[in-house]
């Protein structure tokens, strides 16, 4: 991909577009210009509706929300500089900074902070769960109203999907046309869903980014983003295959950063399907992976096996006394034959006429999926289990879900988008409508999860969450309406040029303004 196929788009966001001179083939441009930092990833932008698409403009620092979330999980202030809550945690109040402006310009203030909300809002993948009962203008603050107390108000904030956007984003029927935000970059050219050419915003309210453009390109093969990264031609290398780290380390060209991220790997399975419906079925799949040998031989590092849901990085969601999953034959095989499906002559179990087996969904764009995939079709095989895989577009698990034709997907959850995971929980497995995300749990409820869930949400004691948070994952673990394979980590390849590079584990934000060259 070149620079110069860009299409000039209505993204173009105030302070005009590269020069002529810049628009000649990517590598050329990145060998040419030390100013211009080159990240590829895997994700592509395929939209402006900030709900589908909205990391991919909050990763490179595009938009930003009134608060953020550091790479130590901790609360810290964007756009808004203070908040305060009122003692029955109903009104928040959220002080905004004098100095920041947008992308074209025009000011931030209550009025226009305010406006984004209320066009957003209703599209919010997580916000709009808090019981926002209104968000009001006032002299330099907004001030949000809620309908019952809501103790993860500030993580859900986080919530890229109603990022800040200025009046000019909207067209005049309230959709997102152009992106103008208020982050250290603003957008100059776009492709999408190839990338995006950016350049530093001079007038940011916070410290500015050393290089003055930045490229994002999306590489959906992770073996071709090796090949970039063993090249040299690009700075930061995001989620490279695990299966190159030899020869990237032989390559000479970078350096390779690894860090456990709150994501993990799932099978999900359609509880609706009589394969699934049954939970000795789904606890004996469950018994059927070999997660240690999965962890070690395709993700390269042993402690990923996922023996639970939520990763040790989460410490508060994770729980020692739980039993570990791992790999039982003989316990599986005894669960299937009490839940009667017999195996047939070739092996397969049967029951009521109906096969046990099933289609897996998964897509390339993580690179271990796939191989992921051919193991544990060989792994549920010693149950009796019949195991196709097909590999196409992460959209084809989302439009089986949503039409009930998924038999099973392999998915990758991030557990934290929001800091506290409750927010991905509460949408995976207390919603009865498929969402955007398509992560969570198929045909299946749990009303005592869903109580807990609730209780949870209306309280900041943490005495009353604790115990909350063990049923949660209680339930998770027992009825495995998902079931996690391995946990993650995030392999980030950086240039030799390239001095600290802050990774962030909730994959919320490339933290591109904080990266300098070596002195």
């Amino acid at each position: 991909m070149t620079i110069d196929s860009f299409h000039r788009r209505a993204l173009l966001a105030g302070a005009g577009a590269f020069s002529a001179a810049s628009l000649v083939p990517a590598r050329r441009v990145f060998a040419q210009a030390a100013e211009r930092l080159r990240v590829v990833q895997p994700w592509a932008l395929r939209s402006l509706k900030l709900s589908t698409s909205g990391s991919g403009l909050s990763r490179p620092g595009i938009t930003e929300g009134l608060v953020a979330v550091e790479p130590d999980g901790q609360i810290a202030p964007a756009l808004a500089e203070s908040w305060s809550a009122s003692a029955d945690g109903l009104t928040w109040r959220f002080k905004l900074r004098a100095a920041a402006i947008f992308h074209d310009g025009s000011p931030v203030t209550a009025a226009t902070v305010k406006a984004s909300f209320d066009r957003l809002l209703p599209s919010a993948l997580y916000l709009k769960s808090a019981g926002i009962v209104s968000v009001s203008a006032e002299p330099g603050e907004v001030v949000f109203k809620l309908g019952t107390p809501f103790g993860s108000f500030l993580d859900y904030l986080v919530d890229y999907s109603t990022h800040v956007l200025a009046p000019a984003s909207f067209d005049s029927a309230g959709e997102v046309s152009q992106i103008v935000a208020t982050g250290p970059y603003r957008i100059v050219e776009a492709d999408l869903p190839r990338g995006l050419v950016l350049a530093r915003f001079d007038k940011y309210w916070g410290p500015k980014p050393a290089f003055a453009s930045a490229s994002v390109d999306a590489v959906v093969n992770g073996e071709t983003r090796a090949n970039i990264a063993a090249a040299g031609d690009a700075d930061i290398v995001i989620n490279v295959p695990t299966p190159s780290l030899s020869r990237l380390q032989s390559a000479g060209t970078a350096r390779i950063e690894r860090v456990i991220i709150p994501r993990v790997h799932i099978l999900m399975v359609n509880c609706a399907k009589p394969q699934f419906s049954d939970v000795r079925t789904r606890r004996a799949l469950n018994l059927a992976v070999d997660r240690a040998g999965i962890a070690a031989s395709i993700m390269r590092n042993a402690a990923l096996a996922a023996t639970q849901y939520l990763p040790p990085p989460l410490a508060k969601w994770h729980f020692a006394d739980l039993t570990p999953h791992k790999r039982d034959l003989a316990a599986a095989n005894r669960l299937l034959d009490e839940a009667g499906w017999a195996t047939g002559p070739d092996g397969i179990r049967v029951k009521d006429g109906v096969k046990f087996a099933g289609n897996l969904k998964t897509f390339a764009n993580r690179p271990e999926l796939p191989v992921i995939a051919t193991a544990l079709q060989s792994q549920l095989k010693a149950v009796g289990f019949d195991l196709s895989v097909s590999v196409g577009e992460w959209q084809a698990i989302t439009d089986a879900k949503r039409d009930g034709s998924l038999d099973l997907a392999l998915n990758s959850r991030n557990v934290a988008i929001v800091p506290d995971p409750i927010s991905s929980l509460a949408l995976d497995f207390t919603t009865d409508n498929a969402t955007s995300l398509d992560t969570g749990a198929t045909s299946w409820s749990h009303d005592g999860l869903r109580q807990d869930v609730a209780a949870y949400l209306a309280t900041n004691d943490e005495t009353l969450r604790a115990p909350l948070r063990r049923r949660i994952v209680g339930v998770l673990h027992d009825e495995l309406p998902v079931m996690p394979i391995v946990w993650y980590d995030q392999l980030v390849t950086v240039a030799n040029r390239i001095g600290e590079v802050p990774i962030d584990p909730f994959e919320q934000r490339y933290l591109l303004e904080r990266i300098r060259t070596k002195a």
